[in-house]
């Protein structure tokens, strides 16, 4: 897994040039599931919005060509559920990613940059043994061994704004999954892994490329 994050941020790297008009991203962030929207004032979307134990943690990468762009998000968390009544306790790993494409109103390399999203993705959790365990578990070896206890499919759409200072991206989003685009996999013996109807994200990280195009554009005006 970490040879393949590796692969994926040094080709983005040496490809981005390429496109001199487009934009490479790589960026870390949280998702936090909601249930439903708040109704009230800023004190509760902010207890809403908040990460917390449910939130995920991951990247995401994405190429934009002008105003489409196309790339993929991947979260994880790891969690205990310890029993009273013996010594072991059972780790989880959930984890969430997808494929996305995007549209750009005002196009990679602005300033500011409002933006919507399509989403096709997988989710699942998997049980981490770790019998007696105290340290916190080994779970990329772990999980390989592990028992999926829940696994789903997705799609998702999503409207979020980011700010690009200099290629520096701060931002945020809010998705919308819909329950009837919220599947199980074919396998039956396998629980369904459900979703929340919303999701916040923020993220941050870094944008090469694409700022020289709206520098040339300001220049004719």
């Amino acid at each position: 897994m970490k040879r393949t994050i590796l692969a994926l941020m040094l080709s983005g790297l040496a490809l981005a040039p390429v496109w001199s008009d487009g934009q490479f991203r790589i960026t870390g962030g949280v998702a936090t599931p909601i249930q439903t929207l708040p109704s009230g004032g800023p004190e509760e979307w902010h207890l809403a919005v908040a990460p917390n134990q449910f939130s995920m943690n991951g990247w995401h990468w994405e190429v934009i060509f002008d105003h489409l762009g196309l790339g993929m998000h991947y979260g994880m968390r790891v969690y205990e559920a310890a029993y009273t009544d013996a010594v072991a306790t059972d780790w989880y790993l959930d984890w969430k990613g997808d494929f996305f494409l995007s549209y750009h109103l005002l196009g990679g390399g602005s300033v500011l940059d409002p933006f919507v999203e399509f989403g096709w993705g997988n989710v699942g959790s998997t049980a981490v043994a770790a019998p007696g365990c105290v340290e916190y578990p080994d779970w990329e070896n772990e999980v390989r061994r592990g028992d999926a206890v829940a696994l789903g499919f997705f799609n998702y759409y999503a409207v979020g704004v980011a700010a690009d200072i200099n290629g520096l991206l701060l931002g945020g989003k809010l998705s919308y999954i819909p329950s009837e685009l919220s599947r199980p996999i074919p396998d039956s013996s396998i629980e369904q892994y459900r979703l929340d109807p919303f999701e916040v994200s923020f993220f941050a990280g870094l944008a090469l490329g694409g700022h020289d195009r709206h520098h040339r554009g300001r220049g004719r005006d």
